[in-house]
């Protein structure tokens, strides 16, 4: 892994609170748009729900960056967060895939911290 080169970094810090806001307010039409089902069932089975929510909101801005077109040109649901007890994985469907594509990153790692109410999440695309 050591061999292959950086494409990408993306950078996010994400206050709990502003994403805690976001879904309370919110209907799921709109969480919809945001997030993918599988994030919505993961995030809402999770005991800190807001918390989970606000690490895959995190890793979808951070990934934009990494992706060098930020979301302007990518729907938030078309890159899926993963959390799992060991791992932040990420799955990217159709316009963002497509983006990935072009910069040649074939795989990600990512990293996500927990920090004075906020959440902090960096990828590298490879």
């Amino acid at each position: 892994m050591l061999n292959q080169q950086i494409k990408g970094l993306g950078l996010d810090i994400t206050p709990i609170y502003r994403i805690a806001r976001l879904v309370d307010r919110y209907d799921s039409e709109t969480l919809n748009l945001l997030f993918t089902a599988k994030e919505i069932h993961y995030c809402q089975s999770a005991t800190n729900y807001h918390q989970y929510y606000a690490i895959c909101f995190a890793t979808k801005e951070a990934v934009g960056k990494a992706l060098g077109t930020g979301l302007v040109s990518i729907d938030w649901n078309e890159i899926e967060t993963e959390i799992t007890p060991y791992n932040l994985i990420i799955h990217l469907y159709g316009k963002a895939r497509h983006q990935a594509k072009k910069r040649h990153i074939q795989q990600w790692l990512a990293n996500w911290c927990y920090w004075d109410q906020h959440i902090l999440v960096q990828v590298l695309g490879m």
